[in-house]
């Protein structure tokens, strides 16, 4: 199974508050029923946290790039089209991912609470994927539900971190590790049930 990400932002003129119940009610039921997801969420930001975009979301498949490539044909029209009712699509910032989990469980607290530490740099002599795992499993011995996600842009507008480390509940704060650049986010994590996924019957997460 292969998986995606993707930041995305409300559009001018609309909230955050809005953008977040239009996805919900609207966007992420369209989403299922056109693309092959084995497994797909959204993390939603809470609050009035500064941050350029609104939502993550993750996308897993059995193929994640022949997936999005729906978005040349018909479906892309589809989708296009609502997304223009509540998306600052020039923002859109999607991402292939290499995902590594640490220790398996709920990725989010009973609440649905979520952090998301986003790794931005590294300092110069600091390799960035050697510091993130290490402080990932240094969270992973004591705490179930640790993921990291490494990145490579797939749009134009980059995806806002080169690396996400993942953690249930919230933990803003979190000591950062010496040489990386990173910012915390409290965010509401939301799942589709397997059920409703065309793809759940060829894999599971």
């Amino acid at each position: 199974m292969t998986k995606s990400i993707c930041a995305l932002a409300h559009k001018p003129g609309t909230t955050r508050e809005d953008f977040q119940h239009y996805y919900e009610e609207n966007h992420a039921p369209m989403a299922i029923s056109h693309f092959p997801f084995s497994a797909y969420a959204r993390n939603h930001l809470t609050g009035a946290q500064l941050f350029r975009w609104d939502t993550i979301s993750e996308f897993w498949a059995d193929d994640i790039e022949a997936a999005a490539a729906l978005m040349a044909g018909p479906v892309g029209k589809i989708m296009a089209a609502d997304e223009e009712r509540f998306m600052n699509r020039p923002l859109i910032a999607s991402a292939g991912v290499e995902e590594v989990i640490l220790s398996p469980g709920n990725p989010a607290g009973s609440d649905g609470r979520r952090t998301a530490l986003l790794v931005q740099h590294a300092a110069e002599g600091v390799d960035l994927r050697s510091a993130v795992m290490a402080w990932a499993k240094g969270f992973a011995k004591d705490m179930p539900g640790v993921s990291i996600d490494f990145t490579t842009n797939w749009t134009a507008q980059a995806f806002p971190a080169k690396a996400v480390l993942w953690l249930p509940g919230w933990q803003a704060q979190a000591a950062i590790p010496y040489g990386l650049s990173t910012q915390a986010l409290l965010i509401r994590h939301v799942t589709t049930p397997p059920s409703q996924l065309l793809g759940a019957h060829s894999a599971s997460r």
